[in-house]
């Protein structure tokens, strides 16, 4: 198997070795050229064909790494993983970068060894799982056909349970969420009678930019949910990065968030999971429950403990075609317990017809 050949773009030759050895570490992977500004970035593009670009949101001259990025989608799309550092500002970048069309994010090294040893093996699953997302089927028929995604889960809400038991909608996302989740909340109605808990990997202050954006081009108020604030109807609650959401019932038998700092599961934090496990500690109430894009398994298991419970849930999964990653619908899909499988664009309107409305298309 010929190696994964990425192009590095960062203004410090530091910093492009230290990111070429981090990929090269895995025998899979080469650095076949590397580049100093935009111009350079996009004259190595469209020499040497890489099939993925890490890309640094800060470059000198006349063209940001927002502009190169642009400039690659236009010129030669190829994935796009960006390089970032954790200030506010760069949340924003980062937020801007994937809404354009970049595959995901990492971190800059800090020269700790811990850091440079977690951020080594990231970046090269990310390369790797971007290699993937491109070449990934698009045969509908095919994909149904392969997986039996039509056999219907028990315990389905119906309208006639909306009506009757309290609902709250989750919708779980990781790579490639924030441009998905971009499709899907500004096309929920606000006359949602229900909750809507957003769960996003992505590190802190990350989410607070993915929120603002939300609330900008959506109907509903977005917000990063804080602890001890109490659930609104028609409302979206984001899952502030490196916690994890909690719900629980006060006394008055409100719903209330409780963020947590417990490790990470599955290696996430904040984690559908345990989302998902905290809303099964609840009685009469129902749940519609999404998951969207995302590498690995989290929210499978939750889902499983929301059935175990023997109230009514409904799953919509996202359909493989439009995942930018299918890792975690695929894993809900296996448990058996979904109902639907929507490409993105019908995620809000089945959302939305579990309560008699209609979701913008």
């Amino acid at each position: 198997m010929n190696p994964i050949k990425v192009l590095v773009v960062d203004d410090s030759a530091f910093m492009r070795q230290t990111i070429k050895a981090m990929i090269e570490e895995d025998p899979m992977l080469q650095v076949i050229a590397t580049a100093r500004d935009g111009k350079d970035a996009i004259d190595k593009l469209l020499r040497f064909q890489p099939d993925v670009v890490t890309l640094d949101i800060i470059l000198p001259g006349d063209q940001d790494g927002l502009d190169v990025l642009h400039e690659i989608m236009k010129l030669q799309p190829t994935p796009t993983i960006m390089v970032s550092g954790a200030s506010d500002e760069n949340a924003n970048y980062v937020i801007e970068a994937i809404s354009s069309g970049a595959f995901d994010f990492i971190f800059k090294p800090s020269g700790k060894l811990h850091n440079v040893a977690e951020i080594e093996h990231e970046l090269q699953q990310k390369i790797k799982q971007a290699v993937i997302s491109k070449r990934r089927p698009v045969n509908e028929k095919e994909i149904f056909k392969k997986h039996d995604w039509q056999s219907p889960a028990q315990h389905k809400v119906s309208q006639n349970d909306s009506k009757t038991c309290k609902p709250i909608i989750l919708i779980g996302t990781s790579t490639g969420g924030p441009k998905a989740l971009q499709s899907v909340v500004p096309s929920l109605s606000s006359q949602l009678p229900a909750p809507i808990l957003i769960v996003q990997h992505m590190p802190p202050r990350f989410t607070r930019s993915l929120a603002e954006r939300l609330n900008r081009m959506s109907e509903i108020t977005v917000t990063e949910a804080v602890d001890g604030e109490l659930l609104m109807n028609g409302r979206g609650y984001v899952a502030p990065g490196g916690r994890h959401l909690c719900v629980e019932e006060d006394a008055q038998k409100k719903l209330i968030v409780r963020l947590s700092d417990a490790p990470p599961v599955n290696a996430v934090r904040p984690s559908i999971d345990v989302t998902l496990q905290s809303l099964a500690a609840l009685h009469d109430y129902c749940y519609i429950i999404s998951i969207l894009t995302g590498m690995g398994k989290d929210g499978a298991k939750g889902v499983g403990a929301l059935y175990d419970t023997g109230q009514p849930v409904h799953v919509i999964a996202e359909s493989e075609e439009t995942c930018t990653v299918f890792g975690m619908p695929k894993a809900v899909i296996e448990t058996g317990y979904v109902n639907e499988v929507q490409p993105l664009d019908q995620v809000a309107k089945a959302v939305c017809s579990q309560f008699g409305l209609r979701g913008d298309e």
